[in-house]
């Protein structure tokens, strides 16, 4: 069984964000996820998620921004401060997994994602989610979409995979093409540290079945391994989101192609 979820910062973007929730329900989807939830309070959300019966898969710990900030490198106080804010809105929203996004260096800014804070911080808030029930995430993020990126290439994702058991890994099939890597052979590589996955083809970061991606390829090699995560469909949509529902579900429906 294949589950999809709505990406409601990519998709469903020709409506105000908190009106997104009831047009993915509309649109089929169980599920949905989105970076940030900060900007509203948590009761407004877990009532919309429970008036249209949508489970949150993931959502990011605070930032301080959406890009070109410290994140996860802030420095230990401010981050703490952050992690506990996250936990509070999972419980609200009964959200069981969260991404840890290790920031950006931006010098002109004066801003600069330090990678041996990264490391501290990130151990930190694997520990400290863990013990809250909550799945830390990290996600390789190519920095030609988010420039100065920490987590911007693989080598650097699987030292901290392996350095600290508990994280699991977002594995993004556009970022990782843009960064030049196989998405399918780095999904097999990365197999046991996988726990979401996010579709959007290649090039053009639009719908499955619009580049060059092998998603049936993809569902097979889910299917064998009896995946029972959830696909995330973070692509830009060519026209509305609605008009590119029929073209995804073909994309992504086992056998078709």
């Amino acid at each position: 069984m294949i589950y999809l979820n709505a990406h409601i910062g990519f998709q469903f973007t020709e409506l105000a964000f908190l009106d997104r929730f009831q047009a993915a329900a509309a649109a089929g989807f169980d599920a949905v996820e989105f970076p940030s939830p900060y900007e509203y309070a948590s009761a407004q959300l877990a009532e919309l998620l429970s008036e249209h019966h949508l489970k949150l898969v993931q959502f990011a710990a605070p930032h301080a921004g959406t890009k070109g900030t410290t994140g996860i490198c802030s420095s230990p106080p401010e981050f703490r401060a952050q992690l506990r804010s996250a936990v509070e809105y999972a419980r609200a929203l009964d959200c069981t997994m969260v991404h840890l996004m290790s920031g950006a260096s931006l010098p002109d800014q004066g801003v600069a994602a330090d990678r041996e804070l990264y490391r501290r911080n990130l151990s930190y808030a694997a520990d400290f989610l863990l013990d809250q029930g909550i799945t830390p995430l990290i996600e390789v993020i190519s920095s030609s979409e988010v420039p100065g990126y920490l987590m911007a290439d693989f080598s650097l994702a699987e030292e901290m995979l392996e350095d600290i058991p508990h994280l699991g890994l977002i594995l993004d099939t556009y970022h990782t093409e843009l960064l030049g890597e196989d998405s399918l052979g780095k999904l097999e590589h990365c197999w046991k540290h996988v726990r979401h996955i996010q579709v959007a083809d290649f090039p053009g970061r639009h719908e499955p079945g619009t580049g060059r991606i092998d998603f049936q390829k993809l569902l097979a090699m889910l299917q064998a391994r009896a995946y029972q995560g959830w696909i995330g469909c973070e692509y830009r949509p060519r026209r509305s989101t609605t008009e590119g529902l029929t073209e995804l579900r073909h994309a992504l429906t086992p056998g078709r192609g």
